[in-house]
């Protein structure tokens, strides 16, 4: 069997190992949390110490980092996007985003931040979200104000959506989209 050089170092041999990969993070509390994925195959460096892992060690990891964020999974994104009917492109395109970043997001190659998960579970929550923001598209694609304004209606009863208002409010606060608490 020839002996693999490390591509970090250069001069060190690479042995296989199987072993539990734990990393430290900060959630958006300020909060330090561990993480700890059983049994990850990787190649590491006798003479650095760094070590390689394969793709599919690397969406595991991916994977319990998100979960321990309270993020949104690859999986719970793509089902939204289906539900949509829209493509990836399509997907980033709608949310403002750079053409490539749901694709990421999606492949589990880069996660969504912590305020943009909270923004995609208010579009989960509520279909008129999402077309009100197709609504907003197609006007910054060309169509005319007239038509846009047309669309929207006033609010006739304002102790009626301070109520609402109250609500949303509290269901930010309190609701199915706040992650749970580890």
């Amino acid at each position: 069997m020839e002996e693999k050089k490390c591509p970090i170092c250069g001069n060190g041999s690479l042995r296989h190992e199987v072993s539990d990969f734990k990393a430290q993070f900060e959630d958006s509390c300020g909060k330090t949390r561990e993480v700890v994925v059983r049994d990850i195959p990787k190649d590491v460096c006798d003479e650095c110490g760094e070590y390689l892992l394969d793709q599919e060690s690397e969406e595991r990891i991916s994977s319990a980092q998100r979960a321990a964020m309270g993020l949104l999974s690859v999986e719970e994104l793509a089902a939204f996007r289906k539900s949509l009917g829209k493509t990836q492109e399509e997907m980033s395109e709608l949310l403002g985003l750079g053409k490539k970043t749901w694709c990421r997001w999606e492949s589990n190659d880069h996660y969504q931040s912590e305020s943009f998960d909270r923004y995609l579970r208010l579009l989960m929550l509520a279909a008129s979200n999402v077309r009100a923001l197709e609504t907003i598209d197609s006007w910054k694609h060309g169509v005319a104000r007239e038509a846009l304004a047309a669309s929207f209606r006033f609010v006739r009863d304002v102790d009626v959506a301070e109520e609402f208002g109250r609500q949303f409010g509290e269901m930010l606060r309190t609701g199915p989209f706040r992650p749970p608490i580890r």
